[in-house]
């Protein structure tokens, strides 16, 4: 593509308000969180809707360089290449992007106002737990979710058939030290607030920490090997490959 047709289309592409991608021949040039400067070769160059700026490589999925949103772009002729100029007043940075040669370019009004939905969070492994709560153990009553106290909200409340109290604290990842401390301070102001001498404490995680594990078992509480609901999840991270037999 002539660099004056690249250009044409990359202006009334922005113009439009429009999410741009375009194959290049640039080298990048970088001043703001740090000084950054990466020679001529071939990338990808993305221009979102809302001003924000990506380079990226051939190979790997994070951008080598970005700018954030709200930058102010012009694309300028010198010599023999185009200079994309990205500044933000904000954050005091720019990036130039030395426009040698383009490969190829498109562009499309996008829309698209929907937030990720986040699947296997502490909340659905207290829901989970709450529909079925021999995961705790088979006499386990949850009685409530989300529990508010002073030091936060319960996960999981509820008690035993022998009528003892049970706080229960979800980690979706490797349960640590602090979620330890957490469900201690829970299950302190339990009694305070009951004015009883025992309270279970249970950590709920598909992994603990050595050193939590210990501080758990130290002050008396338990943990229960519970994975997070992945109802998009195809492939279990957690079987052998071939190479591992």
């Amino acid at each position: 593509m002539e660099l004056i047709d690249f250009r044409v289309r990359f202006e009334e592409a922005l113009a439009r308000n429009e999410s741009i991608v375009f194959f290049c021949n640039c080298e990048v040039k970088y001043s703001g969180r740090a000084e950054a400067f990466l020679a001529r070769g071939d990338r990808v160059i993305i221009v979102k809707s809302d001003n924000t700026v990506l380079v990226h490589q051939p190979e790997g999925s994070n951008p080598v360089n970005y700018m954030k949103p709200n930058s102010r772009i012009e694309l300028e002729r010198v010599e023999n290449r185009l200079v994309l100029k990205t500044r933000n007043l904000e954050y005091k940075d720019y990036l130039d992007i030395d426009i040698f040669r383009v490969y190829n370019f498109m562009s499309h009004k996008l829309e698209d106002g929907l937030k990720l939905e986040i699947v296997g969070t502490e909340k659905d492994m207290s829901d989970m737990i709450k529909a079925k709560p021999e995961l705790i153990s088979p006499d386990f009553k949850p009685l409530s979710r989300e529990e508010h106290t002073k030091f936060g909200f319960i996960d999981v409340f509820g008690h035993d058939k022998k009528g003892n109290l049970v706080v229960v604290e979800c980690k979706r990842y490797t349960a640590s030290l602090q979620c330890v401390t957490q469900l201690r301070r829970y299950v302190e102001k339990i009694k305070e607030l009951k004015g009883i001498e025992h309270v279970k404490g249970v950590v709920a995680s598909p992994r603990i920490s050595p050193n939590a594990l210990d501080m758990l078992r130290k002050w008396g509480f338990e943990w229960k090997q519970v994975h997070p609901p992945k109802r998009l999840e195809k492939y279990n991270k957690d079987q052998r490959n071939l190479y591992e037999w």
